[in-house]
């Protein structure tokens, strides 16, 4: 069966405006998927100083003898401090930014999911499989 050229031109104009469409939304979907990034890698941040300072407090708690041993001698401070560095630097860092991936790809994820569930109550649930 050949197709008509009526029936070509309509599928290009249809795909030449999904793809304008496309291109307009890009910019907003690439900020959103950024705005998600930088709140999934801040609360990561939040959540890394919080245990940090409640193992610290833990520390100070229940073994005050370690803790002021490990301070007062300047050259353990200077080695102490350098291994807390690296930890905090490793943990916000590289940790926080594989923490704000998640957060953005679940994010979408379940808000897709969401906007699927509405549309398919909405004009209801239709089987794509059963094509002529």
């Amino acid at each position: 069966m050949k197709k008509s050229d009526g029936e070509i031109y309509e599928k290009t104009a249809s795909w030449g405006i999904l793809q304008s469409e496309w291109l307009r939304k890009c910019g907003r979907l690439l900020l959103l998927l950024l705005y998600r990034f930088v709140i999934g890698w801040a609360f990561f941040q939040l959540l890394a100083m919080i245990v940090a300072g409640i193992f610290l407090l833990g520390v100070l708690l229940f073994h005050p003898i370690i803790f002021v041993q490990t301070i007062a001698i300047t050259e353990k401070l200077n080695h102490a401090s350098l291994d807390l560095w690296h930890i905090l630097k490793l943990c916000l860092w590289h940790y926080g930014i594989i923490a704000g991936f998640i957060f953005m790809a679940e994010c979408t994820l379940s808000k897709s999911i969401r906007q699927v569930q509405r549309l398919s109550k909405k004009f209801g649930a239709q089987d794509f499989s059963s094509r002529p």
